[in-house]
C-alpha cells in the first residue's frame, strides 16, 4: 500500500515536472540558435547562417571552399553528421590573403536536447541556409 502510494507521488511529481517544462522539442530554428548564442558572440565580425531544416542523423554533408558545390571532385570534402537530429549553424571566417577562407566553425545543435558539438572544417558545408534574426546582416539591418 505505501509503495503503490509512494509510485502514485513519484509520478505526480514526474507529470508536474514535465508540464513545467519551459523548452519544447524538437526546437525550433530561433531557440536552437539562442542555445550557442554564446559561441557566435565570441567572433563578432563574422558572418553565420543557420540551416533551413534539421538535418538528419549520420548525413553526409558535403563542404568545400567557399561552400560551394564545385565540378572538380577534388575540391568537395565530405562530413557525416553526428548521431542525432540537428541544426547546424556555421560561422564563417575572414578570407585569408590568397582568398582562402580559413576554417569555418560548424555548430551541430540537437534538435531533442539542446546541446551541441563543434567541429572546425576547412571551408563550409553546402546545405541549404535559412534566414535568421541574429545573423551579422540582419543586425546591422535593426533585425529586418
Amino acid at each position: 500500500m505505501i509503495m503503490k502510494r509512494l509510485i502514485a507521488l513519484l509520478m505526480t511529481l514526474a507529470a508536474l515536472a514535465a508540464c513545467q517544462k519551459e523548452e519544447s522539442f524538437p526546437l525550433a530554428m530561433d531557440a536552437a540558435i539562442k542555445k550557442v548564442e554564446k559561441v557566435i558572440k565570441q567572433y563578432p565580425n563574422r558572418d553565420w547562417f543557420a540551416s533551413k531544416s534539421i538535418i538528419e542523423p549520420g548525413t553526409v554533408l558535403k563542404y568545400s571552399k567557399f561552400g560551394q558545390l564545385w565540378d572538380d571532385p577534388e575540391l568537395i570534402h565530405e562530413y557525416v553528421s553526428p548521431n542525432y537530429r540537428a541544426w547546424l549553424v556555421v560561422i564563417a571566417t575572414d578570407e585569408s590573403y590568397d582568398s582562402s577562407p580559413d576554417e569555418c566553425l560548424h555548430l551541430f545543435i540537437d534538435a531533442d536536447t539542446g546541446n551541441y558539438t563543434e567541429k572546425w572544417l576547412k571551408g563550409q558545408a553546402i546545405v541549404e541556409w535559412g534566414s535568421t534574426p541574429f545573423s551579422r546582416a540582419a543586425q546591422s539591418n535593426g533585425g529586418k
